[in-house]
C-alpha cells in the first residue's frame, strides 16, 4: 500500500477538495490525474518546502515534469505517496502526450553527463549576479545622491530603471526557477533580496509566473501575463471581440507598457488579500514571505523617498521626478522583454472559460512541451550582450522547456532543442536580433487590431473533449458574445488576419 493512502481515503477527489490540502501539515498535489499526499516528504524534499507549498492543493503535472526533466528519481519517490485519483480539473489540462519532451530531456541529460556538468550550478552565474548587484547599487547611488544637476540625475534615473529590470531578470528570475545552486536557502535569499531592493512581491511573482504563466503559456484566462475577460486594453487573440480603439493598439499599447511596474506594485497585494493572482489561487502565505513583503514596501519608500530627501541636495519634487523616470524605464524594459517572446507573429494562442466553475474546463488538445515551443520565440542567439541585458531570455523557448537549467547553459543546449524540434516537426521560431523581435510584436498588435482582422467564435458545446473553431466574417459576429470553453487559435489563422 502507498505511504500516503489509507483504507478510509476516497477513490477520487474533486479539485475543490484537493485545494483544501494546501498547508505544511496537510500537503497534497495532483500529477497526471493522480493525487499524492506529500506531507511527510516535505522535510526531506531536496528543493526545500517553499516550492512544494506554493504548489500544494493543485494539479502540478506540468510543473513537476518541467522541474524534474533530467531525473527519473522524483517520479519513483512520488509513487509512494499515492492517495487517490483526481475527478475533475480547475484549469485546462493538456491531453496529448508526445515523446518529444522525453526524447529532448534525454538528449539534454546526456549532454550534461558527457561534459560532467551540473545544469544548476555554474560559476559564471555567480559573476553575473555579482555584476547585477553592483550595477543596481551603483546606479541607485548615482541617481539619488551623486549630483543635484537635474539633467544628469534624469540620465542616471534612466540607467537606474534599466538596472532594476536587469536585476529582476537575473536575480528574481533565476531564484523563482531554482536555476542557481541546489540550495533552497539561496533561492529564498535571492528572492528576498529582490523584494527588499525592488519593493515588489517575490511570493506573488511565483504564483503569477511559475504556477500560472509557465504552465498555461498564451492560454488566455489562465496565463496571468495574457490578461482575461472580453475587453482588455489590447486584443491579442482572435477570440476577443473587436473594438474601434484596437486599431491603434500597436501605437498606444507599447506606450502603456511603462505602467507595468506601477500596476504590479499595487496588484501584488491581491495575492495576500484576495488570495488570487489572475486565475491562479494563492495558498496560505508563510510568515517569512509575509514579513518580507511588508518590510519591502517600507524599505522601498525609505530608499526612494525618505533617504534622498534628507541625504541629497535634491528637492522633494525632483526626487519624485527621478523615481517616476526610473519606474517608467523599469516597466517598459521588463514589458518589452516579456511581450516580444510570446505576443508576436506566427505564435499560437489558446483560450479557456473565464468564471464558470459549474463544469471543468475543456482540455487543450496539445502536448504541453510542444505548446511551449509554439507559443514562444527566441532571438539573437549567440549574442552575449543581449543575453546579459535580457537575463538570457533571448533563449525563451529553451527556458520554458528547462526552467531549472542555469541561463549560462542556454546557448549550448539550444542547438539540441532546435534539432529535436525539426525531427518532431515542431516550429521553433528564432529571429536574428531584438529589433526583429520588437517589430514582430508590433506587427502582431497591428494585425490583431485591424477592423478586418479574423474573429473566431468559440464553440458552446463539446463532444468527447474535442473542440472546433468557427472562423466567421466580422459583420456576422459584430454583436455576438463568445461562449465559455477551451479552443485553439491556429497559426494559419493568425497569418490570415
Amino acid at each position: 500500500m502507498a505511504v500516503g493512502r489509507s483504507e478510509t481515503q476516497p477513490k477520487s477527489v474533486t479539485w475543490k477538495e484537493l485545494a483544501t490540502h494546501n498547508t505544511k501539515d496537510d500537503c497534497w498535489v495532483a500529477v497526471d490525474g493522480k493525487v499524492y499526499n506529500v506531507t511527510s516528504w516535505l522535510p526531506k524534499h531536496p528543493g526545500g518546502d517553499d516550492l512544494v507549498l506554493m504548489s500544494a492543493g493543485r494539479d502540478i503535472t506540468n510543473l513537476f515534469e518541467s522541474y524534474h526533466p533530467l531525473s527519473d528519481l522524483p517520479c519513483q519517490v512520488l509513487k509512494k505517496f499515492y492517495v487517490c485519483d483526481i475527478a475533475d480539473n480547475e484549469l485546462p489540462r493538456f491531453v496529448n502526450k508526445s515523446p518529444f519532451y522525453q526524447t529532448l530531456s534525454q538528449r539534454i541529460k546526456a549532454h550534461f553527463k558527457a561534459r560532467n556538468i551540473d545544469p544548476q550550478h555554474d560559476w559564471r552565474i555567480y559573476l553575473r549576479h555579482l555584476s547585477v548587484f553592483v550595477l543596481f547599487l551603483g546606479a541607485f547611488y548615482f541617481a539619488h545622491f551623486f549630483t543635484s544637476n537635474t539633467l544628469l540625475s534624469c540620465l542616471f534615473a534612466i540607467v537606474f530603471g534599466a538596472s532594476e529590470a536587469i536585476f529582476g531578470m537575473h536575480v528574481l528570475h533565476d531564484a523563482c526557477h531554482a536555476a542557481v545552486s541546489h540550495k533552497p536557502f539561496v533561492w529564498r535569499y535571492l528572492g528576498a533580496c529582490y523584494e527588499q531592493f525592488i519593493g515588489a512581491s517575490f511570493y506573488a511573482w511565483m504564483h503569477q509566473h511559475v504556477i500560472g504563466h509557465h504552465v498555461y503559456t498564451n492560454v488566455r484566462n489562465a496565463d496571468p501575463d495574457l490578461g482575461e475577460g472580453e475587453v482588455d486594453f489590447r486584443r491579442v487573440s482572435a477570440y476577443q471581440p473587436k473594438h474601434w480603439f484596437y486599431r491603434f493598439q500597436h501605437i498606444y499599447a507599447p506606450l502603456m507598457y511603462c505602467l507595468l511596474v506601477f500596476k504590479y506594485r499595487i496588484q501584488d497585494a491581491g495575492s495576500y488579500t484576495h488570495k488570487m493572482n489572475g486565475r491562479i489561487r494563492v495558498g496560505p502565505t508563510p510568515l517569512f514571505w509575509l514579513l518580507s513583503y511588508v518590510s519591502s514596501k517600507g524599505l522601498f519608500l525609505l530608499a526612494r523617498l525618505v533617504l534622498p530627501y534628507f541625504l541629497s541636495a535634491n528637492s522633494f519634487a525632483k526626487i519624485i521626478l527621478y523615481m517616476v523616470i526610473s519606474e517608467i524605464v523599469h516597466g517598459y524594459y521588463l514589458a518589452l522583454i516579456f511581450q516580444v517572446s510570446h505576443v508576436a507573429d506566427d505564435l499560437d494562442f489558446h483560450i479557456t472559460t473565464l468564471e464558470d466553475q459549474s463544469s471543468e474546463p475543456a482540455p487543450i488538445n496539445e502536448d504541453w512541451a510542444m505548446l511551449q515551443v509554439k507559443t514562444t520565440q527566441d532571438y539573437a542567439h549567440n549574442a552575449g550582450l543581449t543575453s546579459y541585458f535580457t537575463g538570457a531570455l533571448n533563449y525563451q523557448v529553451v527556458h520554458h522547456l528547462f526552467p531549472t537549467v542555469s541561463q549560462t547553459f542556454y546557448p549550448e543546449i539550444a542547438p539540441i532543442v532546435l534539432q529535436t524540434c525539426k525531427e518532431y516537426n515542431v516550429p521553433y521560431k528564432v529571429l536574428p536580433d531584438f529589433t526583429s523581435a520588437v517589430l514582430s510584436h508590433l506587427s502582431y498588435l497591428k494585425k490583431m487590431g485591424d477592423p478586418n482582422a479574423l474573429f473566431l467564435e468559440m464553440p458552446s458545446n463539446a463532444v468527447n473533449g474535442e473542440w472546433s473553431t468557427h472562423p466567421t466574417t466580422p459583420a456576422a459576429n459584430k454583436d455576438k458574445k463568445a461562449q465559455p470553453t477551451t479552443t485553439t487559435q491556429q497559426r494559419k489563422s493568425v497569418k490570415s488576419a
